[in-house]
C-alpha cells in the first residue's frame, strides 16, 4: 500500500478548495449577479464568457454582443448560480474579456481615424503568447481591424528573407516560384537606398511594398519613386513602425493604402469591469 509522504499531504491539503467551506451555510442559495462595464469601450469575447459561465452551472440571464459600445454603468451579462459558482465566475468572465475588449476599443478608435479608404491591420499579433492570440482575433473582427495585408494567398517576404537572399530583386526572383500568390516584400533600404528597392520591387512585380522603417521621409520617397515610375496605380503601399493615432492622419494625407499597427493596439489599456452581486433566493432543492 502506497503511503504519502509529508510533502505530498501538505500539496493534497492545498488542493482543497476554501469556499467549499465557506461557503456551507448558503449552499442552498442562488445568487445573481452582474457584469458592470465601468470604463467606455467596445466589448468582446462576451460569447466566450457566456460559454464559461455555463461550464460552471451558472444559468445566463441576459447578454449583450461583441462589439457593442459601453459606458460605465452598462451592464454585460447577468447570470445565476450557487456562491461557489458565482465568485469562481468573477474571475472567469472578467479575464477572458477586459484585455480583448481593450484591444477593441483602441482598434475601433484607429479604424475611425483611418476612414474608408485606409486599411489597418495590425501586424504584431505575432509578438503576443499564444495564449493570447484568440482573444486578439476576436477583438480586431469585430472592431474592423485585419491581420492580414491582402486577400487570399500570398507571399510575405520580410526584413530577414530580404537579408538572407541579399536584396529586394533575388527575393522576389524566389518568390516567382509561386505564381498564384501575390507578393507583399518589406523595404528598410539597408543594402541599398529605399528608392532604388522600391525600383526593383517594381521590377519583380511586387503586389504590396511595406516601409517598414517608421519613418516618414522613406515612406515619400517611395510614393515618389513609384509616381516617377507609373507603378503606383498597381502597386499598394504599406507604412509600419510605430503607428499610433496621430500617424493614421498623416498616412491618409499621402493616400497610403495599408497602416500596419502594432504596440498602438496591442499597449490598449483593459476596459474595466466588475460582477457585482444583486439578488439571492433559496433554490427549490435547498426548499423555501
Amino acid at each position: 500500500m502506497m503511503t504519502l509522504k509529508p510533502e505530498n499531504r501538505q500539496q493534497e491539503r492545498f488542493v482543497l478548495d476554501i469556499r467549499d467551506t465557506l461557503f456551507s451555510s448558503i449552499e442552498n442559495r442562488l445568487f445573481t449577479a452582474q457584469v458592470i462595464a465601468t470604463g467606455c469601450g467596445m466589448l468582446a469575447c462576451v460569447q466566450h464568457a457566456a460559454t464559461l459561465l455555463e461550464e460552471i452551472d451558472c444559468e445566463l440571464l441576459h447578454i449583450v454582443e461583441d462589439g457593442t459600445l459601453v459606458q460605465p454603468g452598462d451592464v454585460v451579462i447577468s447570470f445565476r448560480g450557487r456562491a461557489k459558482n458565482v465568485a469562481i465566475a468573477e474571475d472567469l468572465v472578467l479575464g477572458a474579456m477586459m484585455a480583448p475588449s481593450g484591444y477593441a476599443t483602441r482598434a475601433h478608435q484607429i479604424q475611425l481615424l483611418a476612414g474608408t479608404e485606409l486599411k489597418v491591420v495590425c501586424g504584431g499579433w505575432k509578438k503576443l503568447p499564444q495564449a493570447n492570440k484568440p482573444g486578439l482575433r476576436a477583438a480586431l473582427k469585430v472592431a474592423g481591424v485585419g491581420m492580414r495585408m491582402v486577400e487570399g494567398p500570398f507571399v510575405y517576404i520580410d526584413k530577414n528573407y530580404v537579408r538572407m537572399f541579399g536584396g529586394v530583386r533575388k527575393a522576389l526572383e524566389a518568390a516567382k516560384q509561386f505564381p498564384d500568390h501575390k507578393t507583399v516584400i518589406q523595404l528598410r533600404g539597408e543594402l541599398q537606398p529605399i528608392a532604388q528597392e522600391t525600383k526593383e520591387a517594381v521590377s519583380g512585380r511586387a503586389n504590396v511594398v511595406m516601409v517598414d522603417t517608421g519613418n516618414l521621409k522613406d515612406l515619400d520617397i517611395v510614393l515618389q519613386t513609384l509616381n516617377d515610375l507609373g507603378a503606383r496605380q498597381r502597386t499598394k503601399v504599406a507604412f509600419a513602425g510605430g503607428v499610433k493615432e496621430e500617424t493614421i492622419l498623416l498616412l491618409r494625407e499621402r493616400q497610403v493604402d495599408i497602416g500596419c499597427v502594432g504596440a498602438a493596439i496591442l499597449n490598449a489599456p483593459l476596459l474595466d469591469m466588475r460582477v457585482d452581486v444583486i439578488d439571492s433566493q433559496m433554490s427549490q432543492e435547498g426548499g423555501g
